[in-house]
């Protein structure tokens, strides 16, 4: 860790809600940065980007999706190792929705698969404590909502 570029990074994430299940994507095997791992839609804010449209913008990017924030629903942080660098990565989580009740998810290159997941499936994938942890909270406030 001595003598490593440290990188800042805000990313912004989407969590996609439609009739009780949370939209998850999983990376493709070829990404350098956990290859194969379910997450939800979501990028790095561009120098000076405003963090809302940033994630209106990679959710678009990711999914085809066109959304509207309604809700932060939480914040993360984590780090990525390098041999030259290490990133310390700050994600905000957003409850979105989507804007004109299209649904049919396209994803971009990054990604290799989509599903919907509910609460009781987020065992069945690979995905990180942290974002399973935003999923479940997110689910779960919305059932007291309702």
């Amino acid at each position: 860790m001595k003598n490593k570029l440290i990188q800042q990074r805000v990313v912004l994430g989407g969590v996609v809600v439609r009739d009780g299940k949370v939209l998850i994507l999983q990376r493709s095997k070829d990404e350098t940065v956990f290859p194969g791992l379910w997450e939800l839609p979501s990028g790095k804010k561009e120098p000076l980007e405003e963090s809302e449209k940033a994630l209106v913008r990679e959710v678009e990017e990711e999914t085809g999706l066109k959304v509207s924030i309604k809700a932060l629903v939480s914040v993360f942080d984590y780090q990525v190792e390098k041999p030259d660098m290490i990133r310390d990565s700050t994600q905000i989580n957003f409850l979105v929705e989507v804007i004109d009740n299209n649904y049919d998810v396209k994803i971009c290159e990054e990604h290799q698969a989509v599903a919907w997941v509910s609460k009781d499936e987020l065992n069945k994938y690979e995905i990180s404590d942290r974002v399973k942890k935003v999923i479940t909270d997110t689910l779960t406030f919305l059932q007291k909502m309702n």
